[in-house]
């Protein structure tokens, strides 16, 4: 595994890459918890995982963080699955899906199914996946692979064209350049054939009819924000309901951010949208 991920990822990379896993989770760890009445950790169908249950819950979303397929787990993004959480009155399973470099396409996706398949057999009768960037990515294959299992699936800011053809390259001001975008795809892929998964290819063909009802958000200063706008488009012209807020005036990753005015709004339409699913 060490002799394959050195062909893809530099030493550089590496480094990198631990500095900023490590920065999420102390960046996290120094947050205010909102506080949900059952929070444990569990055992997936093999998959790490953390569930938050609040009181009377209506039914389970499905949570796939993002971070590029390489940041991210249950300590960087357990503020979020708890404001999900406390806003929704859902129960939220978060699993700590394998990520890259380490391991590759379709570890992930791999995860996210088992995951996905471990929470219908907890007592919820109704279900939503979301995901944030790759996350996204990951919530759009679930839905794709589980057709008649989610009642509706949120998208936050996508990330689903390895080609990165589709997103933003004159953005002067963004927290996410492609140049990283493109590092993230090439230690995910690895050199595999993206047209496998078919949620990587979604801008590309193949017909999305029969996916739930969709809410995707957007950030107005993010090179992702083209990309969720063809893969509206590409949604509504196969006949799936779908909505699309767009936030201003923020870049990507604003969604998780406590420190962001429109985080708060996000996580209301969230709400709004699964509610009655």
């Amino acid at each position: 595994m060490a002799d394959a991920m050195s062909r893809f990822a530099s030493a550089d990379e590496l480094s990198e890459l631990a500095l900023v896993r490590d920065g999420m989770r102390a960046e996290a760890t120094a947050e205010v918890k909102e506080l949900v009445a059952c929070v444990e950790d569990v055992d997936a169908g093999g998959v790490p995982a953390r569930l938050y249950v609040p009181n009377d819950a209506p039914g389970a979303l499905l949570y796939l963080h993002g971070g590029g397929f390489a940041l991210g787990d249950l300590v960087s993004h357990d503020g979020i699955a708890r404001r999900l959480a406390a806003r929704t009155g859902w129960a939220v399973l978060m699993p700590d899906y394998r990520r890259s470099p380490e391991h590759p396409w379709p570890a992930a996706d791999d995860d996210s199914a088992a995951a996905g398949d471990w929470l219908v057999g907890r007592g919820f009768d109704r279900f939503v996946v979301v995901g944030d960037s790759a996350g996204a990515a990951l919530a759009l294959g679930e839905a794709l692979r589980s057709p008649g299992r989610y009642a509706a699936q949120v998208l936050v800011y996508p990330f689903v064209d390895p080609s990165c053809a589709s997103y933003a390259a004159d953005l002067a001001v963004t927290d996410l350049p492609i140049a990283r975008c493109e590092m993230f795809w090439r230690l995910y892929l690895q050199g595999a054939d993206a047209s496998a998964d078919p949620a990587l290819g979604v801008l590309g063909g193949g017909s999305l009819a029969g996916l739930p009802p969709t809410l995707i958000q957007l950030a107005e200063d993010d090179v992702l924000t083209p990309t969720g706008r063809s893969l509206a488009d590409r949604l509504r012209a196969d006949g799936v309901a779908t909505e699309v807020e767009l936030f201003p005036c923020v870049q990507h990753g604003f969604w998780r951010r406590t420190d962001n005015d429109q985080a708060e709004p996000a996580l209301v339409g969230i709400a709004a949208f699964v509610a009655g699913r």
